[in-house]
């Protein structure tokens, strides 16, 4: 009997030990799981802040593409500005080789010669502001108007209204010509109406910014006189430079 008991207290023994085995195995299998999902969890935090430092990267680059574009683009503008006075220099530089040859006083192609000066009608149309710097590329500025005759000299070359070098941009009422030489009270050909409304009246009802460039004439057609008119406005326009003697 003693050996029956002995047997089962055994056999208890053995089953135990099993289970405690069996236990610490899966307790051993269920910590390496564990940590493959920390550092699953880890890995995929780590791909997401690389994915979005790599989103930023490509922003900042896009915006340094982007900027050294513009940069390029003014420095190609400055460059063809300043080709175009080297040019504009050359070629008065071979008409003064020319009229001192000949001794007469000429001027460049599509330029009109009048009075000592030369005179270049448009026949494209630009803002003031576009005018005025296209006249210098072309080596003159906007016509400046100092007597009747340059003025009927003008008014009967031209059919439309045309920028003229005369504003008051920087203070209203102000009237300077391109040179930076104010307007002559003397020598001016503001429209006079009969209803006794006469330019410049610096209209603002269109634009409150007002009236700030004067033109040859207005839309309407009438060129004998000025107006003061929007400088945003495109219209052709009136270059002036001296004649090569």
């Amino acid at each position: 009997m003693d050996a029956i008991y002995e047997n089962s207290a055994y056999i208890r023994s053995r089953a135990d030990a099993s289970r405690r085995s069996s236990q610490s195995k899966g307790q051993a299998k269920a910590a390496p799981c564990k940590r493959t999902k920390v550092l699953l969890i880890v890995l995929c935090v780590s791909v997401v802040l690389v994915f979005g430092g790599l989103c930023l990267l490509g922003v900042l680059y896009s915006n340094f593409l982007h900027e050294m574009s513009q940069d390029m683009n003014n420095t190609n503008y400055e460059m063809e500005l300043e080709a175009l006075k080297t040019q504009n220099k050359e070629t008065l530089r071979k008409l003064n080789r020319l009229n001192e040859s000949t001794g007469c006083a000429v001027c460049a192609v599509n330029w009109i010669h009048f009075g000592g000066k030369c005179y270049y009608f448009s026949t494209v149309k630009m803002n003031w502001t576009r005018s005025r710097d296209h006249c210098v590329t072309l080596g003159g500025h906007l016509v400046i108007i100092n007597n009747n005759a340059e003025q009927d000299f003008l008014t009967s070359n031209v059919k439309i209204t045309h920028w003229i070098g005369l504003n008051d941009i920087d203070i209203e009422g102000r009237w300077v010509w391109v040179n930076n030489q104010p307007l002559n009270d003397s020598i001016e050909f503001w429209i006079k109406r009969e209803n006794g409304v006469r330019e410049p009246d610096n209209w603002t009802k269109d634009h409150p910014a007002g009236e700030d460039c004067a033109s040859l004439g207005h839309p309407a057609g009438e060129t004998d006189f000025w107006t003061d008119a929007f400088c945003f406005k495109e219209k052709r326009f009136v270059c002036e430079a001296p004649a090569s003697v």
